[in-house]
């Protein structure tokens, strides 16, 4: 069978031509399959093993991607007497045209994009609060603004099941880039100490979301 084709651009970025490579190109569940390909060759095992799934689940995605010209297999492995296939993806990084996405406009593409997280998100919330009052709590901050919390106190002083924040505020342009910098900071400080934790016995998986963009919410 003849793969779908890509462009491949200066830098080595790869460009999605066709509807279907763009969609696995934006899947959550394919991207996680996606990424260890890049860092190099890798048997479906292995793939599973750094996606956290089984080997079945790894395969059946590896192989959407390859028939989609994304990922290659480039070679074998002797593994018991048995050759194990080794993938590749087509190039270290890719390019996804707007008009190739189901999108009506960057809003939707965005949402559509955020969704599979700010939808774990919530629903990992409501689970870790099964415990605490269903209430929510209007209070003055230190700040002297209007608060609103979810919940009320945790039983047992039980520890932080997460944390969250969401809100409106008035910042110069110097304090903004600020506030960028330290946010940027603490996402590569976060991800570095996930590569050395990952394998610890008491890692866990976790939730991230950091997010700031000059704005207000809409008048109702």
């Amino acid at each position: 069978m003849r793969h779908p084709e890509g462009v491949t651009r200066p830098g080595g970025i790869f460009t999605a031509r066709t509807p279907e490579q763009a969609r696995l190109l934006l899947d959550f569940a394919y991207q996680r399959v996606l990424g260890p390909t890049m860092q190099g060759e890798a048997s479906a095992g292995e793939v599973a093993r750094d996606a956290e799934l089984t080997v079945k689940q790894a395969h059946h995605r590896l192989t959407r991607l390859c028939a989609a010209g994304l990922v290659a297999v480039t070679g074998e492995r002797k593994r018991g007497g048995r050759p194990v296939k080794l993938y590749r993806a087509a190039a270290p990084a890719y390019r996804v045209p707007f008009e190739l996405t189901e999108a009506d406009d960057l809003r939707d593409l965005l949402a559509a994009l955020h969704r599979p997280f700010l939808e774990a998100y919530l629903s990992q919330m409501a689970a870790n609060c099964r415990q605490q009052a269903h209430e929510v709590l209007l209070v003055m901050n230190s700040q002297g603004q209007l608060q609103v919390n979810y919940g009320g106190p945790r039983p047992g002083n039980e520890p932080s099941r997460g944390f969250g924040t969401i809100g409106e505020v008035r910042l110069s342009p110097i304090t903004r880039a600020e506030l960028e910098r330290r946010l940027r900071d603490l996402k590569d400080w976060s991800l570095a100490r996930e590569q050395e934790e990952r394998q610890s016995e008491d890692a866990e998986d976790c939730l991230l979301g950091l997010m700031f963009t000059p704005g207000r919410l809409p008048e109702r």
